[in-house]
């Protein structure tokens, strides 16, 4: 081995040396612990709030760590999350020098034996309930800074905006306030994290886009408030019902195209309507009871309900034109609407040309009577039925796409 690899070595060793002799090793035993123990609650109390001058406030910091979402429910507007509460305090009574316990820094004491801050959900869908339970340690420091990590379901009120349902955004408040303590006693100190993840979950229903904390002090209380801005994942309800009720919505036109000869009509019409009522009251089991704001879904039902029961006055009213003896004499507003109809459909046929060889000459005659002089057409009242039909599925098709491409783009834009 070289000169140069000894005095390595030895460097070395001295460096180990003075790391040993600066930083002993210790090993405390149960018996520092209980004289630890022993002495720091020889005198203490936990319902004596841990402050030597009972006149300044505690401070207390809160944070919330979420673990998963685990209900949204729109219906009874509440909000299920679990997760836990880490709460920082100083307890001016419980400090000790570690030298003088073997260099004990820390010990962890049953929740109920020492003096905590009684926080409590104010939001909360149930009954208050205390935080942790009697198995749950507190961890204590040398220097009284004590950390309490209570793990819990919180059951929380949260207002819905449904309105865009489903391609809502509903911000839900998490609140926590110490209940018989004013401010003067225990304030609390803006959350040094704030909302955090512990083993988050995804939602299958809902995303979190933003979060955020927020101290209050009104009325002498002090409180906490999380914030969870929530944005629902639409696919599930586009598929299962907003499709769907589209799709309605033009088999509802389509009573239009049936011949009044065929005799479905009414049938077909009830049919569609009957579907619209089926869905409108699947739709109501899902949202709450509220007067506030309706969801843009509803509207569209109640619209394409509307629609069904136009088209049902006027499928009876058609046949009712349809079956009138053909020796009555028809109105000229109806003999009106025929023409029209007649010009606008033949606007759509190509033009003919009598040289045209491919036509036949009796063709060119009708094709002429058809479009250009409509007073050598003998009118009955199946005129009158067949130009009902057209007007009316233009009418409902045009504004039915224009409704459906309106509103739900709004929605899912917005």
């Amino acid at each position: 081995m070289g000169v140069k690899s000894q005095n390595r070595w030895k460097i070395r060793n001295w460096i180990f040396i003075i790391f040993l002799w600066s930083h002993p090793v210790t090993s405390q035993t149960n018996q520092n612990v209980l004289k630890l123990m022993n002495d720091i609650f020889t005198n203490y109390s936990s319902k004596v709030r841990p402050m030597i001058s009972q006149e300044r406030p505690l401070p207390l910091d809160v944070s919330f760590y979420l673990s998963s979402i685990n209900e949204v429910s729109e219906v009874k507007e509440k909000l299920v999350t679990t997760g836990y509460i880490m709460l920082e305090w100083i307890d001016e009574l419980l400090r000790w020098t570690p030298e003088d316990y073997n260099y004990t820094e820390m010990i962890f004491i049953p929740q109920n034996d020492i003096w905590k801050p009684d926080l409590v959900l104010k939001n909360g869908f149930k009954k208050f309930e205390e935080l942790g339970g009697s198995f749950y340690y507190l961890a204590i420091n040398y220097d009284g800074s004590v950390n309490w990590w209570p793990f819990h379901v919180f059951e929380s009120r949260c207002a819905m905006d449904i309105s865009r349902f489903p391609f809502d955004t509903q911000t839900c408040d998490i609140k926590f306030i110490t209940w018989s303590h004013f401010v003067e006693q225990i304030e609390i100190t803006k959350s040094s994290n704030g909302i955090q993840y512990y083993e988050y979950e995804e939602n299958g229903v809902w995303d979190i886009v933003g979060t955020s904390s927020e101290i209050k002090k009104e009325q002498g209380e002090s409180e906490v408030k999380f914030t969870l801005t929530l944005r629902r994942k639409p696919l599930y309800y586009v598929m299962n019902i907003i499709l769907p009720v589209i799709f309605l919505g033009y088999l509802n036109i389509l009573v239009f195209v049936i011949p009044v000869d065929a005799g479905e009509k009414m049938s077909f019409s009830v049919t569609v309507f009957l579907s619209f009522a089926v869905f409108l009251t699947i739709i109501s089991t899902l949202l709450p009871t509220s007067s506030d704001n309706t969801p843009i879904i509803s509207m569209y039902l109640i619209i394409q309900l509307i629609y069904g029961v136009i088209a049902l006055i006027i499928s009876a009213f058609q046949l009712r034109l349809h079956h009138r003896n053909e020796t009555e004499e028809i109105p000229t507003f109806w003999i009106k609407v025929v023409q029209l109809q007649r010009k606008l459909r033949c606007k759509r046929t190509r033009k003919v040309d009598a040289s045209d060889s491919n036509l036949k000459e009796n063709e060119v005659q009708k094709i002429a009577k058809t479009c250009d002089d409509n007073r050598e057409v003998t009118y009955v009242w199946n005129h009158v039925s067949t130009s009902i039909d057209f007007f009316a599925f233009w009418s409902f098709l045009i504004t039915n796409i224009i409704i459906t491409v309106t509103m739900f783009t709004v929605s899912a834009l917005s």
